[in-house]
């Protein structure tokens, strides 16, 4: 097989009191210093709304290591905090967003903090969504447009949809609604097509990733539509390749299985409208990995992701450009 050429730890081990990290971000810092961000469980077994913070790792080599852990958000919800996004600012600030979990099923609310320090801290939150909806983000969204526009991908009452803001984030309203008409939508992933229409890619429980497309920036969505993205329901990662322009979707690819093992990486060189190159990331039996993000740095994919036989610690992989160009055995 082509050499991934390049290489993979674990950045964060679980351990008795810590029994899960997952759900995780890297944005590249204005020094070339890389902060990566993550949900560590800190008591409890690890479920969904356990106790649970934001916390970080500086990396001063591109990834190949990382200092000390800090705390990013402190668990200021009822039931914890999660699910790590970062988005540069047009005004220099980090803007951090997550999860504030306050009652299981019942109270779940988008919030953004800013950072004016390159991450060494961030300051009081914005509440974007509102009291009383278990409305979900995932890690790794966070989309600003050609025109300004910021996206954040959320999802609530099994539908998918963006938070919108065209001030840089002072402001947000909720963009339009889309789920499959036979089923609903989660954990949605926004990208800028080349005409500047927005494809969204979202989790369903009917056999593959679905695709609906947006002409206004996200304020309205066309029908969803099964896509060659098959497996069960886990949340995908979508990115566009700097070298070439293609599409990178990484995701849970298992048609018929039932748990998260492949995960496969694929390339869209028509804007989504067909996937090729299929090639898997990790596939070892008996084991199962789960909410993949992608940062692109100098020409490689830093894909994090956790990993559940390793007792859901956290771990990052480095795979070259062509690696997901090259044919299985070359």
């Amino acid at each position: 097989m082509a050499e991934q050429g390049l290489f993979e730890l674990y950045v964060g081990r679980t351990d008795a009191q810590n029994p899960r990290n997952s759900e995780s971000a890297i944005i590249p810092l204005n020094d070339g210093r890389l902060l990566l961000g993550w949900t560590e469980f800190y008591a409890g077994d690890g479920a969904d709304h356990g106790p649970a913070k934001l916390v970080g790792r500086i990396s001063n080599d591109r990834g190949r290591s990382w200092g000390d852990k800090y705390t990013l958000v402190e668990d200021d919800g009822g039931c914890n905090v999660m699910e790590v996004n970062f988005l540069r600012l047009q005004s220099g600030e980090i803007a951090l967003f997550y999860c504030q979990k306050n009652m299981e099923d019942e109270d779940c609310r988008v919030m953004l903090r800013r950072s004016a320090d390159e991450g060494s801290t961030f300051g009081a939150a914005q509440q974007l969504s509102a009291n009383g909806v278990y409305t979900g983000l995932t890690n790794g969204r966070a989309l600003r447009l050609g025109t300004g526009r910021i996206l954040i991908e959320a999802w609530a009452n099994d539908d998918s949809y963006c938070y919108i803001s065209d001030d840089d984030g002072a402001s947000w309203c909720e963009g339009g609604r889309t789920r499959p008409k036979d089923g609903g939508s989660w954990e949605p992933a926004c990208v800028e097509l080349a005409d500047g229409r927005v494809m969204l890619l979202t989790r369903t429980h009917l056999g593959s990733q679905y695709k609906a497309v947006s002409v206004d920036g996200g304020m309205t969505w066309s029908e969803p539509e099964p896509t060659a993205l098959t497996g069960t329901a886990a949340p995908i990662a979508v990115t566009r390749v700097p070298e070439t322009g293609d599409l990178l979707a990484i995701w849970t690819h298992n048609p018929g299985g039932v748990g998260r093992n492949p995960l496969t990486s694929a390339l869209s060189s028509d804007e989504g409208e067909s996937w090729d190159r299929f090639k898997n990331l990790e596939d070892e039996p008996g084991n199962a990995w789960a909410y993949p993000a992608v940062t692109w740095v100098d020409g490689i994919a830093l894909i994090t992701y956790f990993d559940y036989k390793d007792r859901l610690s956290l771990k990052l992989k480095a795979v070259s450009t062509e690696w997901f160009y090259a044919t299985e055995g070359t």
